[in-house]
């Protein structure tokens, strides 16, 4: 402007240096997107809606390209108003000094403040999904997992109308799967854990229908044969598990859980009490002889609710599952299930086979993958704030050279040189880092429903993010921090 140029001149140079600088940075961003995009999309669970169908089209990279220049614009403007506010005078003035000139440094380091804040919002977010994962897989839901694997089958009652019928089916089944070398157990079942199959009802007990008007409590309920809690690993308290001997024919009995047993009978023993699970209008009297641990049926983070178990051959309730125990690989499982079935009833099908280890897995995939897309996230947020800070930090250095040289040759040493310079770091990555709990503390309730034994704002978790973002942009300051130090003092003066 001193030598004649407009102000639209003048103007017009900073603009294109934004636009250039965000055009070439989305540019380069491309490839990256597309390569995380596959990358997630590998490791997405199955059941997300329409996460299938996500892909970098053609209107995607149209409005990454418009929001890039639109960034390069707002980046642009502000560096050529920070130009036009200052008379020539003063930068020619400021030029002669290698001072840089507060507003820009003010815009440098609240974009810094920024970055760090996001990270420290996208880390702590992850943290936590981090250890809601941690705490969903070490949850003891009541069944031991190894080796067991079920497959639903449903018998239609066109062909299978009859009680007696579906019993022989079953019984032709499972006789055949544990003749099978390399099964352990077999069995079936109406209701399987986590599966979204598990009927509710209502339990009562005699002493309790005896001394009020008693509703009963809803219990998980399942009807199995011989051998499914044993094959699930269920863990026995006191009394039995559901035997061969009971049949239609012996008196009707039951298995439930230490909650329904503390439930009906605290502090008693509840051996040998009676329960209905039938209508309270005319009861059927059902004798305990089993407490086993409690169990999560429904959900790995719901408490695990009262539940009951009663053999098969005494109620008329529908089969669904299938269930085996066996070290074998899970497509052996599919082919022997299918082919056993197949050879007791060739019309008849298995389908969902899988291993309740899977099961579980899947239970908590969604959550495992929010964990890996906001841990991508906070990855790329640690890296754009490391990188701020050494930007800033190396610009800080270049415009305070002057000063750093006669302070040395004032005699300060290089120690307190550098504690000069990575102070200032350390000062922004600080008020980002206040900035970035705040609103952590804040926007944690928006993820309250998918978190599990960890609460909104954990302090352990925000202290770990800080102590993260602290040695990440600590380091970053340094480096520059150093080699301003190695800068002789008469060199740099004599640049000047």
């Amino acid at each position: 402007m001193a030598l004649g140029g407009s102000v639209s001149q003048v103007a017009r140079l900073p603009m294109l240096q934004g636009i250039l600088l965000c055009c070439l940075g989305s540019l380069l961003g491309l490839p990256v997107a597309i390569a995380s995009m596959r990358f997630l999309l590998h490791l997405a669970p199955v059941d997300v809606p329409r996460l299938a169908n996500a892909r970098i089209d053609f209107p995607a990279v149209l409005f990454a390209t418009a929001l890039a220049l639109l960034c390069g614009i707002f980046v642009g403007g502000l560096n050529a108003l920070q130009v036009l506010k200052r008379s020539p005078r003063e930068v020619l003035s400021d030029s002669s000094r290698s001072t840089m000139g507060r507003p820009r440094t003010r815009l440098r380091s609240s974009l810094v403040v920024s970055q760090v804040a996001l990270a420290v919002i996208l880390m702590a977010a992850a943290g936590l999904l981090l250890r809601t994962f941690v705490n969903l897989r070490s949850t003891d839901i009541g069944y031991r997992a190894n080796y067991v694997y079920y497959g639903v089958t449903v018998l239609p009652p066109s062909r299978y109308s009859q009680f007696e019928q579906r019993q022989l089916f079953f019984k032709q089944v499972l006789d055949r799967l544990r003749g099978t070398p390399g099964v352990e157990a077999a069995a079936v079942s109406t209701g399987f854990p986590l599966v979204g199959q598990y009927d509710s009802i209502k339990v009562q007990s005699r002493q309790r229908v005896r001394n009020a008007h008693d509703l009963g409590i809803d219990v998980d309920f399942n009807a199995v044969s011989a051998g499914y809690l044993e094959a699930m690993g269920v863990r026995l308290l006191h009394g039995r598990f559901v035997t061969e001997t009971d049949t239609a024919a012996t008196p009707k009995v039951a298995v439930i859980d230490e909650n329904l047993a503390r439930a009906f009978w605290p502090g008693e023993n509840p051996l040998g009490q009676l329960i209905n699970i039938d209508d309270p209008t005319k009861p059927v009297w059902r004798q305990v002889v089993g407490i086993v641990a409690p169990m999560r049926n429904k959900s790995l983070d719901l408490a695990a609710r009262p539940g009951i178990f009663v053999p098969l051959d005494q109620t008329a309730r529908y089969v669904q599952f299938i269930v085996v125990k066996t070290s074998t690989s899970s497509q052996e499982v599919s082919r022997l299930l299918k082919e056993t079935v197949a050879s007791v009833d060739s019309n008849q099908g298995v389908f969902f086979i899988q291993s309740l280890p899977d099961l579980i897995a899947d239970a908590v995939a969604v959550r495992h993958f929010l964990f890996v897309l906001l841990a991508f996230f906070a990855g790329a947020a640690l890296a754009l704030s490391t990188f701020g800070t050494y930007g800033l930090i190396s610009s800080i250095a270049a415009s305070r050279a002057r000063e750093v040289s006669i302070r040395m040759a004032l005699g300060a040493t290089r120690g307190s040189i550098g504690r000069l310079i990575v102070s200032q770091g350390i000062r922004l990555t600080l008020i980002g880092e206040g900035a970035g709990v705040l609103a952590s503390a804040v926007l944690g309730r928006l993820l309250a429903s998918l978190l599990y034994g960890v609460r909104n704002f954990d302090a352990e978790t925000a202290l770990l993010t800080i102590a993260i973002l602290g040695i990440t942009t600590t380091t970053a300051a340094l480096i520059p921090a150093h080699r301003s130090t190695r800068v002789q003092p008469m060199t740099a003066l004599r640049t000047e």
